[in-house]
C-alpha cells in the first residue's frame, strides 16, 4: 500500500471492542464508523430483519426504490405514533435499543392483522399535498 494505515479503537464498558482502520490521516474513523453503522442496521432490517427485500421479484430499480422509500417512511411515521413524541429507549452504552425504523416496523407488523383496522391511521395525518401526489 502506498499510504500508511491509521487505527482507532474503542472499548465500551459493557461491550465488544471496536477497531477501525483508515488510510486517511487525521480522519476520525470512529465517527465515520458510527454513521456507517446506522446505515448498516437499516439495510440489515430491510434484508433479513423482516422485510426480506431480497425475496422480492422487483427488478426495476425505480420500483424497488419506491418500495424502500414507502416502507421506511411508513415505519418511521408509525414509530412516531407508537412512541408519542418520546425517544426510543436507550441501552446502557447510550445507543438506541431499537431504531425508529425497527420500532415502527414492529408496530406495523403487529397491526397488520384483521383485528387491527387502524393500521392505516398514520397516513390520515399526512399533508394534502403528499396524499394527492401521483405515484407511477
Amino acid at each position: 500500500m502506498a499510504r500508511p494505515l491509521h487505527f482507532a479503537a474503542l472499548k465500551p464498558k459493557d461491550g465488544d471492542r471496536v477497531i477501525t482502520a483508515t488510510n486517511r490521516a487525521g480522519h476520525d474513523a470512529l465517527a465515520a464508523y458510527r454513521k456507517r453503522w446506522a446505515n448498516e442496521t437499516l439495510f440489515g432490517n430491510t434484508r433479513t430483519g423482516g422485510l426480506n427485500f431480497e425475496d422480492t421479484r422487483l427488478a426495476d430499480p425505480a420500483k424497488l426504490h419506491l418500495l424502500t422509500a414507502l416502507t421506511v417512511t411508513w415505519s418511521v411515521r408509525a414509530a412516531r405514533t407508537c412512541l408519542g413524541g418520546d425517544a426510543p429507549p436507550r441501552k446502557t452504552h447510550g445507543h438506541l435499543a431499537r431504531s425508529h425504523f425497527r420500532t415502527g416496523f414492529a408496530f406495523l407488523r403487529n397491526r397488520l392483522r384483521p383485528d387491527h383496522p387502524e393500521t392505516l391511521a398514520e397516513w390520515s395525518n399526512l399533508p394534502k399535498t403528499l396524499t394527492s401526489a401521483r405515484v407511477v
